[in-house]
């Protein structure tokens, strides 16, 4: 057998017919029966049952498919290993956690400087909460993470580095259909106690939710969410309010979070906040990867500054 015939069998699995998984590999209709014939033989397993209503795999051959998918999964890894290993320069990933609604500048640096710097670059960037940032960054699972906090010094940190980039203030976020959008006067406890709240997964958020807690009793939690779409619907739709950070707001695209409110609480709170990188001082980065925060960075500075 050959990984041509195992090919063939795979891709026959997911069409109902000899010519249908014939047009799609390409080949002629009789060379895809033989190359399936030959393989049944030498496994001495049928494979597929064929009839004038088309082709069905057989229950054996179900069971041989789980193993095929394998090889030939575990064939394309070889041949990526292969190619990583003879050419290096080609192969260059770069991993970035970001905190919520932070996106823009990461995707516009590596878009806008594709065809230039990183054509040979995979770039994977997630969203993730700051606890898992940090974890990452410790575990050196990603290059770097952009995060927001309170206290450079924070214990969770201890033994990384934290590159401050620029400051913001967080500030309580809703629609512009919110009655606390008419009043010129600074937000009381009273008015605080009369909305619903929806949060980030982020646990600073939850801090300063706890806080004020402290300040007017319990307040109405109704979502938490990962998603600025979803944080903009509960805004629109169920007229909630949340906690924003100035910065993150003018780094957004979401027009959505772009048209909404913000009110200041900074008389409630310590409603400060740094945004900066966190790195790991026994984790070398790659040239590229170094580059790419630079940009990232100045591209912050421009857009929130």
């Amino acid at each position: 057998m050959n990984f041509e015939q195992l090919l063939y069998a795979e891709v026959l699995s997911h069409h109902k017919s000899m010519q249908e998984a014939a047009e799609a590999l390409n080949i002629t209709k009789s060379g895809l029966s033989l190359a399936i014939s030959q393989l049944e033989d030498e496994l001495n397993v049928k494979i597929f049952i064929r009839s004038s209503k088309g082709t069905t795999i057989t229950t054996e051959g179900k069971q041989l498919l789980a193993s095929i998918f394998e090889i030939l999964k575990s064939k394309n890894a070889l041949e990526k290993n292969a190619s990583l290993i003879a050419n290096p320069q080609n192969h260059q990933k770069i991993s970035i956690n970001y905190m919520n609604t932070m996106l823009t500048p990461f995707i516009d640096s590596f878009i806008d400087d594709y065809e230039e710097k990183y054509s040979d670059t995979f770039f994977d960037i997630t969203c993730h909460s700051l606890e898992a940032i940090i974890n990452n960054v410790r575990n050196k699972v990603i290059d770097a993470g952009f995060i927001a906090i309170k206290d450079e010094s924070n214990d969770a940190m201890k033994n990384l580095t934290f590159s401050p980039i620029c400051h913001t203030k967080l500030v309580l976020v809703c629609s512009l259909n919110n009655s606390l959008c008419r009043q010129k006067e600074k937000i009381t406890i009273e008015q605080l106690k009369s909305q619903r709240f929806s949060l980030f997964n982020d646990e600073l958020h939850d801090t300063i939710f706890e806080r004020l807690q402290l300040l007017c009793g319990p307040l109405q939690l109704v979502l938490r969410v990962d998603d600025s779409w979803a944080m903009s619907q509960a805004l629109n739709k169920l007229n909630a309010v949340s906690f924003g950070r100035i910065a993150q707001g003018k780094l957004s695209r979401d027009r959505k979070v772009l048209t909404t409110k913000t009110i200041d609480i900074g008389h409630l709170i310590d409603d400060s906040f740094v945004l900066g990188w966190l790195t790991n001082p026994n984790y070398k980065k790659s040239a590229q990867a170094e580059q790419i925060m630079i940009e990232i960075s100045t591209k912050i500075k421009k857009d929130v500054l």
